[in-house]
């Protein structure tokens, strides 16, 4: 049976850098990490979970802490609990989900059982109330969304600032002076969600610097309701031909309508939205695009959360995921 000794001689690293990777006490680089996984798979070595438990006090388990809104687009979180899972997984931990309706209590159960070693927090608002329990215990936790008072605790998401100005400035360098801005329900709005309210703010200052006129249709989640209310927007005759999307069931359902209607894409209506790849994928979707990055972001909330588990009392560390814009052809030159 394989020792330890012969993982580290295998993978060309200390004993304690191999221990490191097994228990989660210390930061490893993800390509030392590598070939010690690698060395761990060729010889077959295995740990016992419930002796390297005891041993470190650690559970091993993350919580991921979800807070879903009615007005959100459940398939579109699946694509960041999938990749969190992954993640997590890579680096050696499980992943828990924490999905009752009073978020603040189960975090406040999961401080108290010690039972996970650290939590990501997912749909974020501001003014969250599940950052009180974090903060006053200064448990390691992580923010996928960026409020603008993270309580001491790490934060990671994409840029969605950035990513509204790429997608209005496509618009606006093609010629069009007006877009419909298809928004999500104005109550995911008023709950304080940070990815919405971001994404919505840039966008509106970058379209009254490049003189875009924005017209807003919230569009609800509902499928027979999204149908209906995008068709309506579509049929307006006062409404612009371009539109600036920023809701997951909208634009999801959105080639649906457009085939109802009749509609071509860029020669009846521009289209430029953010979504995931996946959900692109799922829906053949072909408008050009910021992709959301549930992948990166979530492979960078657990990077951040292991840094913080071994190192507590580091300082806080905030970082935007860059987006990057997929041309698709979506968006007709309007002279």
């Amino acid at each position: 049976m394989a020792t330890i000794g012969d993982v580290a001689r295998e993978a060309g690293v200390s004993r304690s850098t191999v221990s490191s990777v097994l228990t989660g006490r210390k930061y490893v680089s993800p390509q030392t990490r590598a070939k010690v996984d690698a060395a761990v798979a060729k010889l077959h070595f295995s740990v016992n979970a419930g002796a390297r438990a005891l041993a470190t006090s650690r559970t091993m388990t993350f919580g991921v802490v979800v807070r879903f809104h009615e007005a959100e687009f459940s398939p579109a979180l699946a694509a960041y609990l999938i990749a969190l899972s992954d993640a997590a997984r890579e680096q050696g931990y499980s992943v828990v989900l924490l999905t009752e309706p009073d978020g603040t209590e189960a975090v406040r159960r999961a401080i108290s059982g010690r039972q996970v070693d650290g939590f990501i927090l997912l749909n974020v608002v501001d003014d969250d109330p599940r950052l009180e329990p974090i903060s006053q215990a200064r448990y390691p936790a992580v923010l996928i969304g960026m409020p603008q008072d993270a309580r001491g605790v790490d934060a990671v998401d994409l840029d969605f600032a950035a990513a509204a100005a790429m997608l209005v400035d496509h618009i606006a360098d093609a010629g069009h002076r007006e877009a419909m801005f298809v928004r999500w329900p104005e109550e995911l709005y008023s709950s304080g969600s940070t990815y919405a309210t971001r994404f919505d703010r840039s966008a509106r200052e970058r379209a009254e610097r490049r003189d875009l006129r924005l017209v807003p249709v919230s569009v609800p989640v509902g499928p027979e309701q999204v149908r209906t209310t995008l068709r309506a927007a579509l049929e307006n005759p006062e409404n612009p031909h371009a539109l600036l999307i920023h809701n997951d069931a909208a634009v999801a359902m959105l080639p649906f309508v457009l085939g109802d209607l009749g509609l071509e894409v860029p020669a009846d209506r521009s289209v430029v939205s953010l979504h995931a790849a996946e959900l692109a994928r799922l829906y053949v979707l072909s408008f050009t695009s910021v992709e959301s990055e549930p992948v990166a972001v979530a492979q960078a909330a657990v990077e951040m959360l292991g840094k913080r588990i071994a190192s507590p009392d580091s300082p806080v560390h905030k970082r935007l995921i860059m987006p990057h814009l997929e041309p698709r052809a979506s968006v007709e030159t309007v002279a």
